[in-house]
Formats: structure tokens, C-alpha cells, sequence
């Protein structure tokens, strides 16, 4: 998420990551998400970054990335 002068990010690390499908870096992208991923029974969170874009091209046919805020 950006703050609320779009230009500092507020999401669940503290950092922008790196895009997980090209490996670029996502700095000043505006369409970034945050992926977090679980698995029972553990409560570990893996985070991953990627564009928004890239992420919908990886997607099967018939899913796509909805935007919330």
C-alpha cells in the first residue's frame, strides 16, 4: 500500500521487494503487490513482491489480480 502522499510504502514489510517473476526492482512502480503465503499449522509468513502486471500474465487462463486497498 502507499501512503497517503503515494510515495511512501505502507505494506506488510518494510521495504519494497524485488518482482518475484522478472527480478526487477519495483521502486517507484505503480502497480506493486505484496503476496503473503502460510501453510498449516505452521504461522510463518513468506512475503513476496511483484508487478501487478506480471503477476496477471503468470496467472492461469480465467484468473486475474483484483486490486484492493
Amino acid at each position: 500500500m502507499m501512503g497517503a502522499d503515494q510515495r511512501e510504502w505502507t505494506g506488510p514489510v518494510t521495504t519494497r521487494m524485488r518482482c518475484c517473476i522478472c527480478g526487477d526492482d519495483t521502486e517507484g512502480a505503480d502497480n506493486y503487490i505484496v503476496l503473503a503465503l502460510s501453510a498449516a499449522p505452521s504461522d510463518a509468513i513468506q512475503y513476496l513482491g511483484a508487478h501487478a502486471d506480471h503477476f496477471n500474465r503468470a496467472l492461469a487462463p480465467g484468473f486475474h489480480l483484483d486490486a484492493t486497498e
